[in-house]
């Protein structure tokens, strides 16, 4: 028990910081915007984030990657060009429009290859003129950054349920924010977004394929969830300007949007401020809502056997309830338990004792928490043992978990841990605002930080126990398992799919763009088979070609 009184003293010290229900000062605007608002007296500087609900999944397949792209080339920079009234934005929004079209004609003559009558040479040395006048509109140094010379920041990201914006600024600039974050939503100007989506694609095209992105499309298939952004590129890299800034003005609308201040702001003074700039947005027509598939949890056990670059990984992830389901929770004490800190269970046996995994990680909520997502573990095993080693060691201990008694001492050392995590995560005032953020996104419901708090002082082991015998069990289980490739190029047998795949695509399909999509899609899919099925489904696609291609 004496490892327990530095949490618990760490724990009481940090309570009088976490926020109140009445703390929170909620507001909804004529919009249908709200307003959350706490104060934190003594700040002179206050933080800001704009939550609006969506994010990756409710992105239409079309439209794969837009979240990501909003944030980069909407959000992130507040440059003065980005936010002059339209009637100054004439001259360059007739240019951006060039740019876009001289981008969509040398993206298609690119996939057409064919060099007697390619086009390329001229395209491009016309976008080169036309960017070229183009930098002269923009402000090229840092310093121009209308909030960075404020002595502020902002970030954004991009979330499977939410796009969120951050910004960190003094107080006596809360009235540019205002102004600024209103014009940006109206205007929806992207003036960067061509360097946003080649830098997204680049990046994508880089990192290749994923372990998680693997794991996620074959436990949740289907759903948006378990798209894997890489498989999209195609469709992404055919994405225009226009086609985003109507997709913005669709999803970016205000009865989906959460303003959430922490600082030394009171809200008498904030609110006619809030009210004049960023309530005022016009609420655009209704737009339909996103109906996602359904995904039964007990799917079956499925496993994924693939070789890739890299050293052995096992991924293991069990379909869970949204983050408002009631057995929640209790699957979040389990992840402590199991994998909490220095003391959790993988640590103390698997590394320490056995000696048998380099690395375990648990993560909830994967890619997020507003519909079933996946629990996940993350294990990587020491030199000398195998995937099948450690896949029946995690298994053991979940089985313990579900069915021997939790020692007491053990529980109130998690239960200690996963306070103070949570008290931490509102004791600042830029994650408090994304927790808030957060639960209202994934939850509906910004009280949902304090429910939970509530709730965890009168969890029990028994109720631990029952969550992971129902929620953690082989019928709602994927497991991938990743073997070092025994060259850094491609797979052959890969590389003959994916030449048989464009073949026939080619033969088939007009659309460049598609072609590439269905041979992605393709590919993906023949990963999830075994290498003998792999091998009998490249005969049967080699026979559908022409004599002359096979």
């Amino acid at each position: 028990m004496h490892l327990l009184v530095p949490i618990l003293l760490a724990t009481l010290g940090l309570q009088a910081q976490a926020p109140h229900p009445s703390e929170v000062q909620e507001r909804r605007l004529a919009n249908g915007a709200r307003l959350l608002l706490v104060e934190r007296h003594g700040l002179t500087a206050f933080h800001a984030t704009l939550v609006f609900q969506g994010g990756r999944a409710e992105e239409p397949a079309s439209a794969a990657g837009a979240t990501d792209l909003l944030a980069r080339a909407l959000y992130g920079a507040t440059w003065p060009e980005d936010l002059a009234p339209s009637n100054a934005q004439a001259q360059l929004e007739s240019l951006l429009k060039q740019e876009e079209g001289l981008l969509e004609s040398l993206r298609l003559e690119r996939l057409r290859r064919d060099p007697a009558t390619s086009q390329i040479p001229a395209l491009e040395a016309r976008l080169d003129a036309i960017q070229t006048e183009l930098r002269a509109h923009f402000s090229m140094s840092p310093l121009q950054d209308l909030y960075a010379a404020k002595g502020g920041t902002q970030t954004a990201e991009a979330t499977a349920d939410a796009l969120m914006a951050h910004t960190e600024l003094p107080q006596a600039a809360f009235d540019l924010w205002c102004r600024s974050e209103a014009q940006r939503l109206r205007s929806v100007q992207l003036s960067r977004f061509s360097q946003a989506r080649a830098a997204l694609a680049a990046e994508l095209r880089g990192q290749g394929v994923q372990g998680l992105a693997m794991l996620q499309g074959a436990a949740l298939p289907g759903h948006p969830y378990g798209r894997d952004l890489t498989d999209h590129l195609p469709a992404l890299e055919a994405l225009r300007r226009s086609e985003l800034r109507a997709y913005a003005h669709r999803t970016l609308r205000p009865d989906r949007l959460t303003i959430i201040l922490v600082g030394g702001l009171s809200l008498e003074s904030a609110l006619p401020q809030i009210e004049r700039s960023l309530g005022a947005l016009p609420l655009p027509p209704d737009a339909e809502e996103a109906v996602l598939p359904e995904i039964p949890a007990d799917l079956g056990d499925r496993r994924v056997q693939a070789t890739l670059g890299g050293s052995s990984r096992l991924l293991t992830g069990w379909r869970i309830p949204s983050r408002r389901h009631p057995d929640h929770l209790a699957l979040d004490m389990a992840v402590q338990l199991l994998g909490g800190g220095r003391s959790g269970r993988l640590r103390t046996r698997l590394i320490n004792e056995k000696n048998l995994v380099q690395k375990a990680d648990l993560s909830l909520d994967r890619p997020g928490g507003r519909f079933p997502g996946l629990l996940v573990a993350d294990l990587s095993p020491v030199d000398g043992h195998s995937l099948a080693e450690v896949e029946a060691a995690l298994q053991s201990e979940i089985l313990r978990l579900q069915q021997e008694a939790i020692p007491q001492d053990e529980w109130q050392r998690a239960l200690a841990q996963l306070e103070a995590e949570h008290v931490r995560e509102l004791d600042e005032p830029a994650s408090l605002a994304r927790s808030l953020g957060l639960a209202w996104a994934e939850g509906g419901d910004w009280r949902l930080i304090d429910l939970d708090s509530q709730r965890l002082r009168t969890l029990t082991p028994d109720a631990v126990q029952m969550a992971t015998r129902t929620w953690l069990s082989p019928s709602h289980r994927t497991t991938v398992l990743l073997e070092p490739a025994p060259s850094a190029s491609q797979d052959p047998l890969e590389a003959a799919m994916a030449r048989v795949l464009k073949a026939l695509a080619s033969s088939r399909i007009e659309d460049p763009a598609q072609r590439e999509r269905l041979v992605s899609d393709g590919l993906r899919q023949l990963r999830m088979l075994s290498a003998e099925e792999r091998r009998h489904t490249l005969k049967l696609l080699e026979a559908q070609l022409p004599a002359e291609k096979r």
